[in-house]
């Protein structure tokens, strides 16, 4: 198979794919806790609440399609933790993705279509301070909210991307696979719904240190950028999310395809979807959006339409697997923001019972 002819127009694609199989991804959202990441301009949206919804959506729609793969999160709420924490699970538990989901920003404010652009893990050899640049800065300061991070990180300096050498242990197989992973993901964000302008931003390879306890085909999204009036409209709503998500996984889906055709393996046929249990907080028959000051800045806010009950809409936070996952998230809503809350279970999109 010309791997060319799945995902055109890249000159990586004339490398094979190296053997591989796909049967655990970890989905990292950006961010958490006291670390809100990029800010828009007015400081109410926030990049960890962005970076977390969409985590959700793009693992709810892997599961859907792939329920044989095993998807896991760095984080399911807004807690923080640490860079290292986050490649090192992907690592210790055997996975064999790993997807970090960012948004991006810039010094000034802009009115125009930004759009998107993905990141491989490499030794930034530039010493030119260009946006590039400035991004692998941005996305390492992170460290600096953790303790004792001079130590814990060998002396890596966040302000100099040179200094990751250290960190280079990857092989020159997982580079490529994460190559293909980030071009296929860059050509299916591209087509929409943050296009950006008609230059692509395209993939490109940095000091990343979230990627650097990766030993698996890793890649960093940066989906957009928050501080440009127009990436931010799709940005600040769920339909937006949602649609990034989708993009998402349709990339990720061109990489499983072009996995399991180059070693013969039948993908897994689509099964029912499972139940979902989410925490209800909320109940009216007005459409609010998710980035309500009601819901308190948490994420993954979603609705559930109830046409035939007296509250049309049901308002939910968070999403898991479980209803005991779901009733420990409920107990902290209720001894915080929503003393009323509880848990509910949700199949295809309509409230089904919980047992």
């Amino acid at each position: 198979m010309v791997i060319s002819c799945i995902c055109n127009s890249y000159a990586i694609f004339a490398q094979s794919i190296p053997s591989t199989s796909i049967g655990k991804i970890v989905i990292d959202p950006g961010h958490g806790g006291h670390d809100p990441g990029a800010l828009s301009p007015d400081r109410k949206l926030r990049e960890k609440d962005i970076n977390l919804s969409v985590a959700m959506y793009l693992g709810g729609a892997i599961r859907e399609s792939y329920p044989d793969i095993e998807v896991l999160y760095t984080r399911s709420s807004d807690v923080a933790v640490d860079l290292d924490k986050r490649g090192m699970l992907a690592t210790e538990g055997h996975a064999d993705l790993f997807i970090s989901i960012h948004v991006n920003s810039t010094r000034r404010s802009v009115t125009v279509p930004l759009g998107p652009e993905t990141w491989v893990f490499g030794g930034d050899r530039s010493m030119r301070k260009d946006d590039s640049y400035e991004v692998v800065l941005k996305e390492n300061e992170v460290i600096k909210f953790e303790e004792n991070y001079r130590a814990k990180y060998e002396g890596f300096d966040p302000e100099n991307p040179q200094s990751m050498i250290v960190f280079n242990f990857q092989k020159d197989a997982i580079t490529r696979q994460s190559k293909i992973l980030a071009t296929c993901i860059q050509q299916t964000l591209r087509s929409g719904p943050l296009k950006g302008n008609s230059k692509d931003r395209g993939m490109k390879e940095g000091g990343l240190m979230v990627l650097a306890y990766c030993s698996m085909p890793a890649i960093l999204v940066e989906l957009g950028f928050i501080n440009s009036a127009s990436d931010r409209k799709i940005l600040g709503s769920d339909s937006g999310r949602k649609k990034l998500a989708r993009q998402l996984f349709l990339g990720f889906d061109k990489y499983y395809k072009a996995v399991t055709q180059e070693n013969n393996i039948t993908a897994s046929p689509r099964k029912a979807v499972e139940k979902q249990y989410r925490v209800q907080v909320m109940a009216g028959n007005k459409k609010i959006p998710a980035t309500s000051a009601v819901f308190k800045g948490y994420g993954q806010v979603n609705y559930i339409e109830c046409p035939e009950q007296k509250y049309k809409y049901k308002y939910t936070i968070g999403n898991f697997d479980t209803p005991e996952e779901a009733q420990e998230f409920c107990t902290q809503l209720r001894s915080k923001d929503f003393p009323g809350a509880f848990v509910i279970a949700v199949q295809e999109g309509k409230q089904v019972p919980v047992k």
